[in-house]
């Protein structure tokens, strides 16, 4: 009989078993996170909603590159009016013409289509053309058309809906569109011949301060999601305590058991991730239901793109794993119980104010990147321009992250810089005192997250001050004006559409005429001059006439200059000159400007359109060939009776019944920049979000903070020592580092602020009540957390305690 064969475990290298080692101290640590029963598992829900809150906003800003470039492919589709087609109809040719409208200031998008072939290319959105008369719309028209008291509405667009506009025709849930079928569009009329949709417009580049604004923004709301996250990834309980006692005591060393603690946090990173992409799920099909600005997003657009969500998936869990285990370097762990070490040593503040050195060294390196502006500008706002502008708020913005980070690390000395100083006041003042004196380190982490939040958010008020005085339009001077608005025709008789515009409610007065520009026979643009075409008793209502029959030419030049001028030279009579566009393309006739009679000085207070424009040519019909008028715009100027409710809303909606391609406008009415108005309501937003956020972290930290502080509650509840005193103590702890961190963010915010202002070419300035009311909801929300948290302090004080194992 043989003897058995020992067979030896197959050898590994060290990597490997420490590796191993680890990855089972992990997974131990975890086990017992998941076993811990319900306490355990209530600290992990925490944990992970905490967490899950931080990985949705990261998702979510990971999501804005394919949110651009969805919407940049739906803007594409929509481009239809741009470019012509072919010169004549075919099989595959459509004609489309632009019928915009806005009601109540909300923007509605409007094509009329008229197909030319049994070919042609049916409308994005739609499975067939609206028969004439007949219109399809989205579901936001078809809602706001049917809401209680927009009566206007409906009568502006009285035709029957056949059909729905679907997603792959519109910019977002909430666009407001209608296609409208028609059987007499023209090419003459303003419609264009397309063969397909979609055209490629190059991007307007955004503001370079706007892009400042944007770029600052994001960093300072998510510079508080770190802070959050390591927050939620130190929250504790009593029976992990306990465990990691008895792991010591059945022989693990000190960094075994900070690995068990890691793996604990580690898991509840892990349900944090599943909670956050679940939350960013369902987000993203409520965000639906919401318009910012005129701006709306589907679902399926809003997509994080993949290496920043893997990213974020590594990060959170290293992040967790990182956090414990610095928090556990000032914990011991022995058989007998868990301490957790304070002190009162001095900290060092070079290193603060370095930090605070070397973001504004990053942002002057911003400054002195190199520009493309126009060297003979003297004014510091050729700085900014497109080429510069990413690389350069990228480095600001990087710059502004070290000063956040700067006043988040002075807050700990400036905390126990004034502790140590403190002295006297009521028995709670004093608990609350000594106890900060004995570690500022857990009540200034309780409170960093508001603080930087607020400061950042000075910051950014600071700028946006700035900024929008640039995008404030200036309120116009309204009074004694002849004319309000302006209703714009491509096509039309004259007369015919002031008469029917002059009987519509509430006009009190009309005026039309055809209005050009010209061009000198090559093409070249004149500026400045506007030619108004119309009978003698209209062209009297623009200018005082010497007189006036068919056939006579008056100039009404700018301030005091002797007739017409072109660069500075004068127009003679006999001049050739063509029209500067026709409508329906094709070349402009050549014709000659007519002798002028005589200077006519324009009258005031009658239209703002030409109030402060270019000199201004005054013909009648018999003194323009007739073929000029061809193709040209038909403007009719309308007096509203002030006492007419609504009265732009009423205009537009009898010039849309003449015809839907009609423009109406208020002359008084300067307009908003939409995309400032967007990063202005997206950034308001996100802010309350942040704050939201950072409150949640602030009840995290404040939980963790009362549990160290049980026993000693406890005993001094049972020395006799009042509740109210120790409430009142517990509420001292939090606001006296909030005060101060409230001071300084003030502080460091106007820095920021006045350095973003200093990039931006901006004055410096500041909105005080503003400051002022982010410093108050800031502290409201730490005062409304901690008022949340005396229901524990109270429990703290019972007897049980006092127990300890």
């Amino acid at each position: 009989m043989s003897a058995p064969t020992l067979v030896r475990p197959p050898s590994t290298a060290p990597g490997d078993q420490v590796r191993s080692r680890l990855l089972a101290q992990f997974g131990l640590g975890a086990r017992l996170a998941l076993g811990s029963g319900r306490e355990g598992w209530g600290r992990l829900l925490l944990t992970a909603a905490g967490v899950g809150l931080g990985v949705a906003l990261l998702l979510f800003t990971a999501s804005f590159p394919g949110i651009v470039e969805h919407r940049n492919h739906r803007l594409y589709l929509q481009n239809d009016t741009f470019e012509e087609g072919p010169a004549g109809p075919t099989g595959q040719s459509v004609l489309v013409a632009d019928a915009d409208t806005k009601f109540r200031d909300t923007p509605i998008r409007g094509r009329v289509v008229q197909p030319e072939g049994p070919q042609a290319t049916v409308p994005p959105g739609l499975a067939a053309f609206p028969a004439p008369g007949r219109m399809a719309v989205s579901p936001a028209l078809a809602d706001l058309l049917d809401a209680p008291g927009n009566q206007l509405l409906r009568d502006r667009l009285p035709y029957p809906v056949t059909g729905t506009i679907s997603p792959d025709g519109l910019l977002g849930p909430g666009q407001y569109a209608f296609v409208l079928g028609s059987s007499g569009l023209a090419v003459e009329s303003g419609a264009h011949r397309i063969t397909e949709y979609g055209h490629f417009s190059p991007a307007k580049p955004m503001d370079p301060r706007l892009v400042l604004l944007n770029v600052v923004g994001l960093m300072v709301m998510l510079a508080p999601v770190g802070v959050f996250l390591a927050a939620a990834a130190r929250f504790g309980g009593e029976r992990r305590d306990r465990r990691l006692a008895a792991l010591r005591l059945a022989g693990a060393d000190r960094r075994m058991t900070a690995r068990l603690a890691a793996g604990e946090s580690l898991t509840g990173s892990v349900l944090g991730l599943v909670a956050g992409v679940a939350l960013f799920l369902i987000g993203r099909q409520l965000i639906e239901q919401l318009t910012v600005a005129g701006f709306s997003f589907y679902a399926s657009d809003i997509s994080p793109q993949p290496l920043i969500a893997v990213a974020v998936a590594l990060v959170v869990p290293v992040l967790a794993i990182g956090v414990t285990l610095l928090a556990m370097r000032r914990v011991t762990v022995d058989p007998l119980g868990v301490v957790r070490h304070s002190g009162s040593d001095r900290r060092r503040l070079w290193w603060r104010l370095a930090l605070l050195a070397v973001g504004l060294l990053v942002v002057g390196a911003a400054m002195a990147l190199p520009s493309g502006y126009d060297p003979g500008r003297t004014d510091r706002d050729g700085l900014f321009n497109p080429v510069q502008d990413t690389r350069g708020s990228l480095l600001v913005s990087f710059g502004v992250l070290l000063m956040l980070a700067a006043v988040c690390t002075l807050l700990p000395w400036l905390v126990g810089a004034v502790i140590r100083r403190a002295g006297g006041g009521g028995l709670s003042w004093q608990l609350a005192v000594r106890r900060l004196q004995l570690g500022v380190g857990p009540a200034a982490t309780a409170v960093t997250g508001v603080v930087v939040t607020v400061a950042g958010a000075i910051a950014l008020q600071t700028l946006f001050v700035g900024v929008s005085q640039t995008y404030r339009p200036a309120e116009p001077d309204t009074s004694g004006y002849r004319f309000q608005h302006r209703v714009q025709f491509p096509t039309g008789a004259v007369a015919e559409l002031t008469d029917r515009l002059g009987r519509s409610p509430g006009v009190a007065g009309a005026a039309g005429f055809v209005e050009l520009n010209l061009t000198d026979p090559g093409g070249e643009n004149w500026y400045g001059e506007t030619v108004r075409i119309a009978d003698c008793a209209t062209l009297a209502r623009f200018a005082a006439l010497p007189g006036c029959k068919d056939g006579d030419a008056f100039a009404s030049p700018i301030g005091d200059e002797p007739g017409m001028r072109f660069r500075d030279q004068p127009v003679a009579p006999g001049t050739q000159v063509r029209v500067n566009s026709v409508t329906g393309g094709g070349a402009a006739p050549l014709w000659t400007l007519p002798a002028v009679l005589a200077p006519a000085p324009r009258l005031s207070r009658v239209d703002p359109g030409i109030a402060y424009s270019g000199n201004l040519l005054l013909l009648t019909p018999g003194a323009v060939p007739p073929e000029v008028l061809n193709g040209q715009r038909r403007v009719v100027l309308v007096a509203m009776d002030p006492a007419a409710p609504e009265p732009l809303e009423q205009l537009t909606t009898d010039a849309m019944t003449i015809s839907p391609q009609a423009r109406t406008v208020s002359l008084f009415d300067n307009g908003q920049n939409h995309t400032y108005l967007a990063v202005k309501r997206v950034l308001t937003a996100g802010a309350g979000m942040t704050l939201l956020l950072v409150s949640l972290s602030l009840l995290v930290g404040q939980l963790e903070r009362l549990r160290e502080q049980r026993r000693i509650l406890g005993v001094l509840y049972a020395f006799g020592t009042r509740r109210r005193v120790l409430a009142l103590s517990v509420l001292w702890q939090t606001a006296i580092p909030m005060a101060l961190g409230l001071v300084l963010a003030a502080a460091g915010g106007l820095l920021m602020g006045a350095v973003l202002q200093y990039t931006a070419g901006l004055d410096f300035s500041f909105d005080r009540s503003a400051m002022l009311t982010l410093s108050g909801v800031a502290g409201a929300s730490v005062l409304l957390v901690t008022l949340l948290g005396l229901p524990l302090v109270l429990r703290l004080m019972r007897p049980g305690a006092l127990r300890h194992e």
